[in-house]
C-alpha cells in the first residue's frame, strides 16, 4: 500500500482527490499549508482569515475521511518565490502569473520535498490534469474536462516530480465528481475552490499592491506618441486592460505597452493588442516542437497554431494568425494535441507590423 500525501486546501477538489485515493487503496495523508505567516500579513488580514478558515475545514474533512492530517508552514517559500516576485513584477510594468510560480516552487517544490522527507511515496493534488508513462518518459496531459483543465499552470513541473504525482480528478469531469460527491454520504466542504489569487483575500490586486508600491505619477500616451493624460503608477496597469484608464476618447482604449524606465503607459485600440510572435525565457521543453504545436498565452484563451524554435535559453513562438493580449510576465504554454510540449515566461511581444523574431 503506497503512502500518498494529498495537498488539502479545505475545498471541494482536494477533498474529492483524497476521497478517490482512499477508495483506490492508497494510504492517504492530508497536508495543509500555512502560507501567510510572516511580516507581509497581520492577523486581521482578510487573506489570513480565509486561509485559517480553510485550514480548519481541511482538518475536519480529514477527520471525516479517517485520514491523518498535518499542517506544514511554507510561508517563507511562498513569500520569497510568489508574493515578492508578484510585487516586483508589477513595480516594473510586468504582469506575473503567481499560480504558475506557486505550483512550481510551493506545491510541486517545497511541499514535494517536505512530503518525501516525511515518508511519502507519492504526492497528489486536486488539479484537473493527467500524467501518462510512455517509453520511459512521463507525459503531462490536459484534464478530460476541457473547461476545468489546469495543465496550463503545471508546464514547469519537473519530470521527476511528475513521476511521483497523482492527479485523481484528471480523468473525470466536474459534473461527474459532483454526482459522486452527493453519493458519498459524507459532509461536503462548505467552500469551493477559488479562482482568485489566494493572498489577495478578495481585494483588487491594485489595492494589495498599493500597500507596497508608492504612487509614481507618469504619462499616458497613444501608440502614435500623442500625450493623452497621466497615471498614478504603472503598477495599476496590465496589458489588455480597458477599465481604469479614465481618459475620454472617441473609441475604447486598451493598455498596449508599459515602459517602466520612462514610467509611461501606452494605450490604443483593440487591434493594437494583437501580435504575431513572442519571445520567452525561463523555459521548459518537454518534447519535440516540430509540427502540430499549439500555444496558449493566457489560461482562459484557446490554444492557437504556431511554430516554435529554441535558441539557447530563449523560446520563440510565431503564430499562424495574430493573437491578442500577449503579456510580458504571463506564461506561454505549448501543446502537442493534449500533451504539454513546453512553455516559458513571456518576455517580449512582436506587434503587427514589427519584424518577426
Amino acid at each position: 500500500m503506497e503512502t500518498v500525501f494529498v495537498a488539502m486546501s479545505g475545498g471541494f477538489d482536494s477533498f474529492l482527490a483524497a476521497f478517490l485515493l482512499k477508495g483506490a487503496g492508497y494510504r492517504v495523508v492530508g497536508v495543509t499549508f500555512t502560507l501567510l505567516e510572516g511580516p507581509l500579513f497581520d492577523d486581521r488580514d482578510p487573506a489570513v482569515l480565509i486561509m485559517r478558515s480553510a485550514l480548519a475545514e481541511a482538518k475536519g474533512l480529514c477527520r471525516d475521511l479517517g485520514l491523518p492530517h498535518h499542517v506544514v508552514d511554507l510561508s517563507d517559500v511562498f513569500a520569497g518565490r510568489v508574493i515578492e516576485p508578484f510585487i516586483e513584477s508589477y513595480r516594473h510594468g510586468i504582469t506575473p502569473n503567481p499560480c504558475v510560480l506557486c505550483n512550481r516552487f510551493v506545491k510541486f517544490g517545497a511541499f514535494y520535498e517536505r512530503a518525501m522527507a516525511m515518508g511519502a511515496e507519492m504526492i497528489a493534488t486536486g488539479h484537473y490534469a493527467r500524467t501518462e508513462h510512455s517509453d520511459g518518459d512521463i507525459l503531462l496531459r490536459k484534464g478530460r474536462d476541457a473547461v476545468k483543465d489546469q495543465s496550463y499552470f503545471l508546464y514547469s513541473i519537473s519530470r521527476e516530480t511528475l513521476s511521483r504525482t497523482l492527479f485523481p480528478l484528471g480523468e473525470h469531469t466536474r459534473a461527474e465528481l459532483r454526482a459522486l460527491a452527493r453519493n458519498t454520504g459524507l459532509r461536503l466542504p462548505r467552500s469551493r475552490e477559488s479562482q482568485d489569487i489566494c493572498f489577495l483575500g478578495g481585494r483588487r490586486y491594485t489595492d494589495f499592491l498599493s500597500r507596497f508600491i508608492k504612487p509614481r505619477p507618469g504619462s499616458v500616451y497613444l501608440t502614435d506618441g500623442t500625450l493623452l493624460g497621466h497615471h498614478e503608477g504603472i503598477h495599476l496597469f496590465t496589458i489588455g486592460q480597458r477599465r481604469g484608464i479614465h481618459i475620454p476618447f472617441r473609441e475604447a482604449l486598451y493598455v498596449v505597452d508599459i515602459f517602466p524606465d520612462e514610467n509611461a503607459v501606452f494605450v490604443g485600440t483593440k487591434r493594437e493588442l494583437f501580435g504575431r510572435a513572442l519571445a520567452a525565457r525561463d523555459i521548459s521543453v518537454r518534447r519535440s516542437l516540430d509540427g502540430g504545436i499549439t500555444a496558449r498565452v493566457r489560461y482562459r484563451q484557446s490554444a492557437r497554431p504556431c511554430s516554435c524554435t529554441v535558441s539557447g535559453d530563449i523560446l520563440s513562438v510565431t503564430f499562424k494568425e495574430p493573437v491578442d493580449c500577449v503579456t510580458p510576465g504571463q506564461s506561454v504554454v505549448l501543446y502537442d494535441d493534449d500533451i504539454i510540449a513546453g512553455g516559458g515566461v513571456i518576455e517580449k511581444r512582436v506587434a503587427l507590423g514589427e519584424a518577426i523574431l
